[in-house]
């Protein structure tokens, strides 16, 4: 029974170790959803605003409740063309009001974000993507990304039909602190009243974080369990 204890124990450890090695990165996969669905927590072990698309995969994303996943598909409701990351499936839209934040929440914390952008029809408007210290936007302002338009012009469009067919990839920099929220905005220093540029012509793809590592208290924690399940087997083979 004690080995069995103590296989189990190292087990974990092993397992926790090779997810934290594992998760250098995390990119969003807006796969899986009817598009035009609200993607509330589909991707945080939930479901979205359509039954039928079932549970999604625990990543540990949530949105406010504005965002969407729209189709990638030429002529499709998200009117997208030159997709920057085909495999990746659907789009990423903030249905933003004036009134009404445009966030993306990553509970267990980030040190750095990517993701590509597209204005419709490459307009003019320059956006921002904040990243918080806390949820929904809260907390202290880490680090600010300024959404402009592409270079190139609307003319890559093959169809009328698609708005969205030029495409920026943005990161962020080098940041002090631990982020949990990206508010996606129209104004300078923060989302405040105004949230509607650009989040009402914007739509978004490739999203990558990269998570932070575990707490050292809790490697402490596993370190301490591995040299207790050491100790049990020196113990029992002298016995």
């Amino acid at each position: 029974m004690r080995q069995q204890i103590l296989g189990t124990s190292l087990a974990l450890v092993l397992a926790l170790s090779a997810a934290q090695a594992g998760a250098a990165t995390v990119e969003l996969p807006l796969t899986g959803l009817r598009s035009g669905a609200f993607i509330q927590n589909y991707f945080n072990g939930g479901t979205d605003s359509v039954p039928t698309d079932g549970i999604g995969p625990s990543l540990g994303f949530t949105f406010s409740a504005n965002a969407t996943a729209q189709s990638a598909a030429a002529g499709g409701t998200g009117k997208v063309e030159n997709n920057p990351v085909p495999s990746l499936g659907d789009v990423l839209y903030f249905a933003s009001s004036a009134s009404t934040p445009a966030f993306m929440n990553y509970a267990g914390g980030f040190n750095s974000l990517s993701f590509d952008y597209s204005y419709s029809n490459n307009a003019g408007a320059t956006g921002f993507a904040y990243l918080y210290s806390g949820l929904n936007g809260t907390g202290t302002l880490l680090d600010t990304i300024t959404l402009g338009p592409a270079t190139s012009g609307i003319s890559a469009c093959s169809s009328r039909l698609d708005a969205y067919c030029t495409w920026q990839a943005v990161s962020t920099g080098t940041f002090s602190g631990v982020a949990e929220s990206v508010v996606f905005s129209g104004v300078v220093g923060g989302h405040g009243a105004t949230t509607a540029t650009p989040t009402t012509i914007t739509e978004f793809t490739g999203v990558t974080i990269a998570p932070v590592p575990l707490p050292a208290a809790v490697w402490l924690m596993l370190s301490g369990v591995s040299g207790l399940a050491a100790f049990r087997r020196r113990r029992t083979a002298v016995a």
